[in-house]
């Protein structure tokens, strides 16, 4: 997809979006009404919303971020959400099958070389993403992540060892397809795992 249309289809979606009034917008996201916008949590930094894009930095995201935070603030809904603890695989989402090759490889398997690095790195990944250490899952250890304010994604990890090599997995909290369409999820959690890597020097 070109720029110009991740860029145009998330005016679209913010614009319905900012429609449900700023008030409930607030609300719904969470996030602070501004002079110039409502401003979020967004991959472990602040960003901007407005009528005339998302605001990354000083510069309107055009790019496929645009498209994911935009949907979300279409879809995030008025009522307070309470993850209950269900986490799920990419593939337990409805619709998934055509992206779980892509998933796979650039969600989870992109990880699988640094995963030592991420473990040494692991309470600065939690806290730039607004999450914490996960102890009651399996793995060696894990990281709930929050790149949106109300959408954790879990990463587990296995270190190496003598008989087994490393391995990475992301899990999504249940009922997370209520916030976007499964291929948005998908970038969500592709542009994550991207952010790990950059946080851990992998």
């Amino acid at each position: 997809m070109a720029k110009e249309n991740y860029y145009s289809i998330s005016l679209e979606y913010l614009n319905k979006a900012f429609d449900r009034g700023e008030d409930v917008l607030v609300e719904a996201l969470p996030g602070v009404l501004k002079s110039d916008g409502i401003e979020i949590r967004a991959f472990g930094t602040e960003c901007l919303l407005t009528r005339e894009g998302v605001v990354m930095g000083r510069e309107i995201e055009k790019g496929p971020k645009a498209i994911i935070i935009s949907s979300y603030a279409l879809n995030v809904p008025d009522s307070q959400w309470t993850f209950v603890g269900k986490w799920i695989s990419f593939k337990e989402l409805p619709g998934t099958m055509p992206y779980w090759d892509p998933f796979r490889t650039n969600v989870e398997q992109v990880l699988i070389p640094h995963v030592e690095k991420i473990h040494d790195n692991v309470e600065y990944i939690s806290d730039r993403l607004d999450g914490y250490i996960a102890s009651d899952v399996p793995g060696d250890f894990a990281v709930v992540t929050f790149p949106l304010p109300k959408i954790p994604l879990l990463y587990i990890f296995y270190l190496p060892d003598e008989e087994f090599p490393s391995e990475a997995k992301c899990l999504f909290a249940s009922g997370v397809e209520s916030f976007m369409p499964s291929d948005v999820l998908a970038d969500l959690a592709e542009h994550t795992s991207k952010l790990i890597l950059e946080l851990s020097g992998g």
